[in-house]
């Protein structure tokens, strides 16, 4: 694991590259100090290495360990492309570097001072300047659903925001006047609306139903938890009073019969009704998802949850060119498929066959939702002990497993057993501890721990269970960005999980001490992308979501540099890609970005406003912010409100959602 082969997570207060003095930088412009400036040219390397002093190997399988820089030198010929003048962070938690060289296929010949990488320079290398900023792995994005982030940006948005039933009455009337066409059966689909922050009411049909359409009216939770529809849509859906709620969902009834809200598995029995983007809609928004991520400086990802089948649409999408990232794609596997456990692992095992050697597109992990969210309304997290009502009294509900311990110990036995990684979404303590029970068991029968499971989310989790994610070689895959006091940590939770449980959210820090292997993403599009405001927050605790500007806990903040190995190096064990990424150093393959500031430099407040000048995959540049596609990227924040700002990203920016992706008639996590 990254936690037990690098002190940098094993111990955070020993070798945090954030307290180490940075070494001095000679910022003259002379000929003999800076490598000349040539226009950039795709091709040639890119990032992806080790530790440039002593060489450290980042995870139990790092096979491919990187040589020194000056063996490196001394065997290569001319770079294909050199950065220089900026702050190099390479992985290691005690040295920076001064330049980096790649080499045409993409792979790094040399990490170290300007004058050893400036040897490699000839006639043909391409320079690129850092100018100050911070040169370090790309963003490896270990938990996101890309397909749907890409889909959800062709729908009008409520942006999240806390708005009485009023107010929103008129933001979708406004919508609705805008289009026009009031057909009885054009659905209406709104992203965004936000289930915790309707100030003055419950969500309720007759609120939606009071607008001045015919149509049927689907507002899809900013959670992915909760759906709200009106009356015309629940009848298309033939929802009545008799109708039963799913497995994992539920239909929430008063004495007319269904009220619109939806939750969990519910919401698509409706929500599923919309006719789907068609697929020139689907290819746009596929191409507008893959630019945004290297914008923002994501080179690698793990689609987390969908049916195997959806590796094809991926293969397709890199094979054509128009995805540049890495991807790793999650199976889904639900209760049903638990039951036929013979035909699902028959099938995962084909697809899984069918791209074990395709160059970007691997299927190697099991994705179990274990279950819901913990904020009210929903409240379908699993957790140990009862929720509390708003007086602090405790209730009957604990939220659900929705699969059983019995049934997870089992599935978790033959996936571990034939090879398989698993991530499970778990929320709730209850969850936690379950899917820790469940991969104990596994490794225990098949030999030991050897897949790299992983839990996801890890909201909540019971003191004596912290230790088990070292103790049993298990990820813990979290999303930081919510680590933050907002509507979703504070209103829509504290009063309702009580202080001790509170305090106990996110523990980050406390798993990191005990040298666990963490690793970070995003779930976008539940959340804002951007994985600048995700490494800010695991320091800081505090962020951009911040709405009392105080921290939440900051005792479980992490350091700047451990941050940055949770996104990077962390990510890409869990993603199986750190014997060629993750880290930069001889030998690995250059995914990498040059930032417009020094991150070690700057107040850890700006850490999120950080903008990525050039995003490089396998050494081609596929992002450049001098040019006209990448002058969107910018200024981010202009993206969330501005009229000027391209409307396909300003979805993805303004966004500020919560936990898991339910897109399709899929749950996801």
């Amino acid at each position: 694991m990254l936690g037990q082969a690098h002190a940098g997570l094993q111990n955070l207060k020993r070798g945090s590259m954030s307290d180490a003095a940075p070494p001095p930088r000679d910022d003259t412009d002379s000929p003999g100090r800076r490598l000349s400036r040539r226009s950039l040219l795709v091709g040639g390397g890119v990032i992806g290495a080790a530790a440039v002093a002593g060489g450290v190997a980042y995870g139990v399988n790092a096979s491919r360990k990187p040589q020194s820089s000056a063996a490196a030198t001394a065997g290569a010929s001319t770079a294909a492309i050199i950065i220089s003048n900026g702050r190099v962070w390479t992985g290691d938690p005690t040295t920076f570097a001064e330049a980096v060289a790649i080499n045409a296929s993409g792979t790094i010949i040399a990490v170290g001072t300007e004058a050893e990488v400036r040897k490699l320079n000839g006639p043909k290398t391409q320079a690129i300047d850092a100018k100050g900023g911070t040169v370090m792995p790309g963003i490896h994005d270990a938990h996101q659903h890309t397909m749907s982030g890409g889909e959800g940006l062709y729908y009008p948005t409520l942006e999240n925001a806390v708005l009485t039933v009023g107010e929103l009455q008129q933001k979708v009337q406004a919508i609705l006047d805008k289009q026009g066409d009031d057909r009885p059966d054009n659905w209406l689909v709104v992203v965004d609306w936000n289930p915790a922050g309707l100030t003055d009411a419950v969500a309720h049909r007759k609120y939606l139903d009071a607008l001045r359409t015919t149509r049927p009216i689907f507002l899809r939770g900013s959670d992915f938890h909760n759906g709200w529809a009106n009356m015309r849509a629940l009848e298309i859906a033939g929802l009545t009073n008799d109708t039963p709620s799913p497995d994992g969902g539920v239909i929430v009834k008063d004495a007319d019969g269904p009220t619109g809200l939806l939750k969990d598995a519910a919401q698509w029995i409706v929500g599923g009704q919309a006719p789907p983007l068609t697929e020139a809609q689907q290819r746009e928004a596929s191409e507008d998802a893959f630019a945004f991520l290297a914008g923002v400086g994501i080179t690698s990802i793990m689609d987390a949850a969908g049916p195997a089948a959806r590796a094809n649409s991926f293969a397709e999408l890199t094979d054509s060119g128009v995805a540049k990232q890495r991807i790793s794609v999650a199976s889904g596997v639900d209760k049903a498929q638990i039951d036929a456990a013979d035909e699902t692992l028959a099938e995962m095992n084909a697809v899984r066959e069918q791209f074990k050697d395709h160059p970007r597109v691997k299927v190697r992990t099991a994705k179990v939702f274990m279950d819901g969210v913990s904020e009210y309304p929903a409240q379908t997290a699993a957790m140990l002990d009862p929720y509390l009502d708003a007086d602090g009294k405790p209730t009957d509900r604990r939220g659900e497993l929705y699969v059983s311990e019995a049934d997870f110990t089992k599935i978790a036995t033959r996936l571990d057993k034939e090879g398989w990684q698993i991530h499970t979404h778990s929320i709730g303590d209850h969850a936690v501890r379950a899917s820790l029970d469940g991969f104990e068991a596994a490794q225990k029968a098949n030999g030991g721990a050897r897949n790299r499971h992983t839990v996801t989310h890890v909201q909540f989790c019971s003191e004596q269970d912290v230790p088990r994610f070292a103790q049993n070689q298990v990820i813990a895959n979290m999303q930081m960005q919510w680590a933050s006091p907002f509507s979703f940590t504070l209103a829509s939770l504290e009063p309702y999980v009580g202080p001790d449980r509170h305090r106990r959210m996110y523990p980050l820090g406390s798993i990191a001490k005990t040298g666990a292997q963490v690793s970070g993403s995003s779930d976008w599009p539940v959340d804002k992308l951007n994985p600048w405001n995700q490494v800010r927050t695991a320091v800081d605790r505090k962020g951009t979501f911040s709405e009392t500007g105080g921290a939440l806990y900051p005792e479980q903040g992490i350091s700047l540099n451990d941050s940055l190995l949770m996104h990077t190096a962390g990510s890409a064990y869990q993603l199986f890609q750190d014997d060629i990424t993750g880290t930069i150093a001889v030998g690995k393959q250059a995914d990498l970005v040059v930032l417009d500031r020094d991150l070690f430099g700057v107040p850890i407040a700006e850490v999120s406003g950080a903008t990525v000048n050039y995003t490089l995959i396998d050494g081609q540049v596929v992002h450049d912010i001098s040019t006209q596609s990448g002058q969107r990227f910018i200024n981010k924040a202009s993206f969330a409100s501005a009229a000027s700002a391209a409307p396909v990203f300003q979805n993805a920016l303004a966004t500020v959602n919560r936990h898991s992706v339910c897109c399709g008639g899929t749950r996801h996590a």
